[in-house]
């Protein structure tokens, strides 16, 4: 319906009305170019490329001044080798880290062949251990049993383990029995000391005597003086 009723106004010659108020058209200002600022210093190389980029041959930049020096080329190259490198090259960088990678996975599978080889023998030492460990606690409560009956002994009356009188005269016990303990290995020192003596006294004893050079009745030469 609006599109016929446009049709029949411009049919007529009257220009339609718009209904709201009219805004006059702006357009968008012209975006002025940026041109590089003059060159301040004729042997800056990059300013000079970058004036030559944007106004080309009306820059009044030699052409030939643009391209790098032999100096600047071979440190182009070393870079370019160092974070570039070459098909070559990355093969063998990936050769070298698979080797690496080999390498370590290998060490880590005999690591783990020989821990799991000597679980066996890692766990019988551990429940010895612990079987020696219960054993000393046993031993230790028995010890404290007979010191505690000792002491009640001593005493003449029942020991309460926190009593400080108690405490004192197992301390006196534990004490006597270890003076009693060092004598005695002192003792078997000793007699185990004579007993090697003893023993090899034996052995030389039995052993024949040296035999001696037999003796000549022929008198020494006697040394003569040239004349």
């Amino acid at each position: 319906m609006a599109a016929l009723a446009l049709l029949r106004c411009l049919g007529s010659g009257r220009v339609p009305r718009a209904s709201g108020p009219v805004r006059p058209y702006r357009a968008a200002p012209l975006r002025r170019r940026v041109r590089p600022p003059p060159l301040t210093d004729p042997e800056d190389q990059r300013a000079a490329a970058k004036r030559f980029g944007w106004l080309g041959a009306a820059s009044g930049v030699a052409v030939e001044r643009l391209w790098p020096s032999p100096e600047r080329l071979r440190e182009m190259e070393e870079e370019e080798r160092e974070w570039c490198p070459s098909l070559r090259e990355m093969e063998a960088a990936l050769e070298r880290k698979e080797q690496e990678e080999r390498r370590l996975r290998e060490e880590r599978e005999q690591l783990v062949a020989r821990s799991l080889a000597a679980m066996p023998a890692r766990i019988a030492a551990w429940r010895q251990e612990r079987e020696q460990m219960r054993e000393r606690s046993r031993q230790d409560a028995a010890r404290r049993q007979r010191l505690l009956a000792e002491a009640a002994e001593r005493l003449g009356a029942p020991a309460r383990p926190g009593d400080p009188r108690v405490q004192a005269v197992m301390q006196d016990l534990e004490r006597e029995r270890r003076r009693q303990e060092k004598r005695q290995r002192r003792q078997q020192h000793e007699e185990a000391t004579r007993s090697a003596l003893a023993a090899a006294e034996a052995a030389a004893a039995s052993q024949p005597p040296p035999l001696s050079p037999p003796r000549t009745s022929e008198p020494p030469p006697v040394p003569t003086q040239d004349l």
